[in-house]
């Protein structure tokens, strides 16, 4: 099928056309009401080393190396299920990550925060940017850490306006529109296929009429004999008596 018998099919079948639209933007309005945009917030937490390892009068960045280790372990119970439902219990649309920023070598843990609203995002990168160094020195304290040994943290980054991510609900859009707008153009042309057939098998079907062929005339090149002319054939059939009449008898 041609794209101008598609769009002949379309304004043929124009009432399933608008059903079909009405039906796609009602599509896409809820595609967009199931995935808002969503505001998303950051923040970078640098773990810093013991005094015992730092030493007296010592610089803290230069004795990192270590510490990736007890930065994993804080990243392990962030995002085990418990700390999930502690720390998103504020907010049940709230989705986080916290994970090694691998993007740098140190120890450096990254907060990324995900919800509907902007104030909401915030609170809760607040609330977990707060408790890295509160759960460190615990997770610390289990093992019975010496204090002098004890690993803090300072925060590096934090944002302070969140960002607005609208690539989910672009890509919900998309494909509604696409579904909406695929079963529409199916719709119409269905429709109108069985229309049409309906009518072909409601309609007699008859043949071409048959044409005679017209009666030959006699040529002008056909000998004489072949097809007298019918005034001669008359004139010969009255003169028949006299010409008995007058013919010698033998």
């Amino acid at each position: 099928m041609s794209f101008l018998d598609l769009i002949a099919a379309l304004g043929r079948q124009w009432m399933v056309s608008i059903a079909g639209l009405l039906a796609t933007a009602a599509l896409v309005w809820g595609a967009a009401a199931m995935e808002p945009p969503v505001h998303t917030a950051r923040a970078l937490v640098l773990l810093v080393p013991s005094e015992q390892a730092v030493g007296k009068g010592g610089n803290p960045f230069l004795a990192l190396a270590g510490l990736d280790l007890p930065a994993r372990v804080v990243v392990a119970y962030y995002e085990s299920d418990s700390a999930k439902a502690q720390f998103t219990s504020g907010s049940p649309d709230a989705e986080y990550v916290v994970a090694i920023e691998e993007s740098t070598r140190g120890p450096v843990i990254a907060v990324d925060v995900t919800d509907e609203t902007p104030q909401r995002a915030l609170e809760t990168l607040d609330l977990l940017t707060s408790s890295i160094p509160v759960e460190l020195r615990r997770l610390q304290e289990e093992v019975d850490a010496p204090e002098d040994a004890i690993v803090s943290t300072i925060v590096l980054a934090k944002d302070e306006r969140t960002e607005t991510d609208t690539s989910g609900t672009v890509r919900m859009l998309i494909a509604a529109s696409g579904v909406g707008l695929v079963g529409t153009v199916v719709g119409a042309v269905a429709t109108d296929g069985m229309r049409r057939s309906r009518l072909r098998r409601r309609t007699p079907v008859t043949g071409p009429p048959v044409l005679k062929p017209p009666a030959s005339k006699p040529s002008d090149s056909d000998p004489p004999w072949n097809n007298p002319a019918p005034d001669s054939r008359d004139r010969r059939r009255d003169d028949a008596p006299a010409r008995a009449a007058t013919a010698e008898p033998w």
